[in-house]
C-alpha cells in the first residue's frame, strides 16, 4: 500500500498580545533554546512562573533534541495550576511522535480532543499516529473528520488519496482475517478429528493388549491346572499299588 507522508507541526504558541516577558521566554522567541533552558529552569525554580513557562522551557529542550526533558518539562507543567494543560498536551504529543512513541503521543492528542473535539491540528497528528500504528479503521475516521473540519486544507487531496487507499487496505485485511478465521476452523476440526482417531486407535490398542493378557493369564491357569492334575494322577497310582500288594501268611489253624 503507498504511503503518504502528512507534515507533523509543532505548535510555538507565540502569544500576540504585549505583556511583561521573563528572560527565558524572550530568549526562547529570540530562538536561542540553550540560553532559554537555563533562564527558564532558573525561574521556574525561583518561582517566577508564567502560565507559558513550561510549554516554553519544553519546546526548547525540543529543539536542542532532548525529547525525554521536552516531555518532563511538559508534565511538570501539567502539575502547575498555572499552566494551560491543551496546549502541553499538544506538545507533548508532537515530542512523543518526532520520539516515535506513536501511543503516548495518541493517547495525548485524545486528551486534547477531549476538551475541544473540533481542534484539527491534533485530530491530524492522531490520525497520523494511528497510521503509524496501523489502527486503520480509527485512521481513517480521524482524517475524514479532520477534512469536514478543514475544508480548505493545503493537504485535502493527499489525504483524500490516502483515506482511499486505506479503505482498500482494510478491505483487503478483512478479507485476509476471514480466510485465516476459516483456516483456523479447518485446522481447529482437523486436530478435533485426529485427536479422536488417536483415542480411537488408544481405546482398540487397550482392548488388544487387555485380550492379550487375559489369553496369557488363561494359558498360565491351564498350565498350572494340567501340572495340578498331573501331580494328582501320580500320587493315586502310588496309593493303588500300595494296596494291592498283598502279603500272603501261610500258618496251620490251631483249631484244627
Amino acid at each position: 500500500m503507498k504511503k503518504i507522508v502528512l507534515f507533523v507541526f509543532i505548535s510555538f504558541y507565540l502569544l500576540s498580545g504585549i505583556y511583561s516577558q521573563t528572560s527565558g521566554e524572550r530568549a526562547f522567541k529570540s530562538n536561542k533554546p540553550g540560553e532559554a533552558i537555563s533562564l527558564l529552569e532558573a525561574e521556574i525554580a525561583s518561582g517566577n512562573v508564567s502560565s507559558d513557562s513550561y510549554n516554553y522551557l519544553g519546546l526548547a529542550y525540543f529543539q536542542t533534541g532532548d525529547f525525554d526533558k521536552a516531555i518532563d518539562a511538559f508534565e511538570r507543567g501539567m502539575k502547575d495550576g498555572r499552566a494551560g494543560k491543551k496546549l502541553l498536551y499538544f506538545n507533548e504529543g508532537n515530542v512523543c511522535f518526532a520520539k516515535g512513541d506513536f501511543s503516548k503521543a495518541e493517547s495525548c492528542f485524545s486528551f486534547v480532543l477531549a476538551a475541544s473535539p473540533d481542534y484539527a491540528p491534533a485530530l491530524l497528528n492522531r490520525a497520523n499516529c494511528r497510521l503509524k500504528m496501523q489502527k486503520y479503521p480509527d485512521c481513517i475516521e480521524d482524517y475524514k473528520k479532520y477534512l469536514l473540519i478543514s475544508p480548505d486544507s493545503p493537504q485535502r487531496d493527499a489525504i483524500s488519496q490516502l483515506i482511499s487507499y486505506l479503505e482498500e487496505e482494510v478491505k483487503i485485511q478483512e478479507i485476509e482475517a476471514e480466510r485465516i478465521k476459516e483456516e483456523e476452523k479447518r485446522l481447529e476440526e482437523e486436530n478435533l478429528r485426529l485427536q479422536e482417531e488417536l483415542a480411537r486407535q488408544e481405546e482398540e490398542r487397550a482392548m488388544l493388549e487387555a485380550e492379550k493378557k487375559a489369553a496369557e493369564e488363561e494359558r498360565r491357569r491351564k498350565l498350572l491346572e494340567d501340572v495340578a492334575n498331573s501331580l494328582q494322577q501320580t500320587d493315586s497310582t502310588s496309593m493303588t499299588a500300595g494296596a494291592e500288594e498283598v502279603l500272603d501268611y501261610e500258618y496251620e489253624s490251631e483249631l484244627e
